[in-house]
């Protein structure tokens, strides 16, 4: 098989996957990722559709139910912590009961790693040029010697080194929902056990929750903004949440206080990724570097696993042509994209200032229960269909 050297960047959900199944489809796959070590911690995310199926045929999945989140009630409170709804944890997250799993980000990633058992791995380290011959692309990097691998492949999130170094900047792809979020760990002042609490107000969420025997509680914070927020800077990020949820009510207060001594503290906007392609000569995008469908889809994660499984695969089948193995990634690809992609669309509506949000949140004061659940379930229609819209090919192994 030819071109079986591949350089893939970012040891996360989809970089992880996509080096298992490269492996297991006879390729040779190195990891370089700018963090010291794997990255254990995290927030929660939603495992659905064809991804559960892709952790089964990787052995993976009974270890994933063992570790799922423990948490099986939502509570939603007003402003004065009274509780207007409850419901299943896993209606709270749009998730079909008794299918769809949630997970801890980082246990999902410990499972991915132990199941590719060894492989080459560059951790605290990142690529900082692509050069692209007849022989393959030389690889620049911070730390460690330059390389010659026969394919790249970004898996380095929203924020992609490898796209920016290929395909240009990011904000030639990246489009912005106005809405930021922001998670971080706090004491569980509110003795969360299998339980978690919601908290809705206009262009406002918080999710608060604490899964299992942690010690620490999470909170998750959304919140839409009037103009552009562009600071990388903590400092002016925790500024800005405590502006934006100072007159919030509830336990904002205490939530604020604790940010400031959060050892975790995490901030981005909401923007999604919508590229002409995904790939320029020996160089493609997996995951979130390519189609990132932001959080408010509930989708993430779960179609960077189906991308990096349909990457490796159609490599695989090309055996090792990444020209006619790229072009079949993209055809298969795309309108699962596309449609999981748009799922975000209906919550930044709710999220923006305007009319309709407004009247979300009027009409969810008046009749609390009954128009979450409404929502909640018609969410959870419109994401199972989204999550199961590719069908998966058997690619052979070997």
């Amino acid at each position: 098989m030819k071109n079986k050297n591949i350089l893939i960047s970012g040891a996360g959900v989809a970089g992880l996957t996509l080096a298992y199944w490269l492996k297991r489809f006879g390729f040779c796959p190195t990891l370089v990722e700018k963090y010291p070590t794997l990255r254990s911690g995290g927030y929660k995310i939603d495992l659905r559709g064809v991804a559960l199926e892709i952790l089964k045929r990787m052995g993976i999945y009974l270890q994933i139910v063992e570790q799922r989140t423990a948490i099986r009630q939502a509570i939603c409170v007003d402003k004065g912590g009274r509780r207007v709804a409850e419901m299943s944890a896993d209606l709270c997250g749009t998730r079909l009961e008794g299918v769809d799993l949630e997970i801890m980000r980082g246990n999902l990633c410990v499972i991915m790693r132990e199941a590719l058992h060894d492989i080459e791995y560059l951790f605290g380290d990142s690529i900082v040029n692509l050069s692209e011959s007849a022989e393959g692309v030389r690889v620049e990097f911070e730390k460690a010697a330059p390389r010659t691998f026969d394919l790249v492949i970004g898996a380095d999130g929203l924020h992609s080194s490898v796209r920016r170094l290929a395909f240009g900047e990011e904000l030639n792809f990246s489009k912005e929902f106005g809405v930021c979020v922001s998670v971080f760990s706090i004491p569980n002042f509110l003795g969360l056990k299998a339980a978690e609490i919601e908290y809705h107000s206009p262009r406002r969420f918080v999710n608060v929750y604490c899964d299992r025997l942690d010690a620490s509680a999470k909170a998750a914070l959304a919140f839409s903004v009037d103009s552009p927020f562009c600071s990388r800077d903590p400092r002016e990020q925790k500024r800005l949440i405590e502006r934006v949820f100072e007159s919030s009510g509830w336990e904002m207060p205490r939530i604020l206080s604790a940010m400031n001594e959060a050892p975790d503290f995490f901030f981005d906007t909401m923007a999604q990724i919508h590229m002409p392609r995904w790939s320029t000569g020996r160089v493609v995008l997996v995951g979130d570097a390519a189609y990132s469908a932001t959080p408010m889809s509930g989708q993430g994660t779960s179609v960077a696993i189906a991308g990096a499984y349909v990457l490796a695969g159609e490599l695989a089948e090309a055996h090792g042509d990444y020209a006619l193995a790229y072009g079949g990634y993209e055809k298969l690809m795309r309108p699962f994209v596309k449609q999981n992609q748009a799922l975000a669309a209906m919550s930044a509506r709710i999220m923006k200032k305007g009319r309709y949000g407004e009247w979300v949140h009027k009409l969810a004061s008046t009749l609390p229960s009954t128009v979450l659940h409404y929502f909640k379930n018609l969410a959870v229609k419109r994401t199972t269909k989204a999550a199961n819209a590719l069908s998966l090919k058997n690619y052979s192994v070997g």
